[in-house]
């Protein structure tokens, strides 16, 4: 194999064997027990369903929690720890921790 072929099929290689993950917060989130929510870029679906819109950032999100869910009139902040960590508090509470939700099996 030739020196010019070889650098492109390594750097191939590389790609192959650790895929790229996206750094961003969108996606959908859950606690241990369900409990999901999913954001896509300023727009959220909230634990109790609601669609709306809030403060979107690459690695983090917050919006004032809706009437009619758990915390109402409350700020909550999310941060993305890593591709599959978001730390998540409401108000002035204590940290919840979401992982990515697992892939629904059909």
């Amino acid at each position: 194999m030739t020196k010019k072929l070889l650098f492109p099929l390594t750097i191939l290689g590389i790609f192959v064997t650790f895929p790229l993950h996206a750094d961003a917060i969108d996606g959908d989130w859950c606690t241990r027990s369900g409990n999901p929510l999913n954001i896509e870029g300023p727009k959220i679906k909230t634990p109790g369903g609601k669609h709306m819109t809030g403060n979107y950032d690459r690695h983090g999100f917050d919006y004032v929690i809706p009437k009619g869910e758990s915390g109402a009139g409350k700020k909550s902040t999310m941060v993305l720890q890593d591709d599959e960590t978001m730390k998540m508090t409401i108000g002035k509470g204590k940290p919840q921790i979401r992982k990515r939700c697992a892939a629904p099996i059909s």
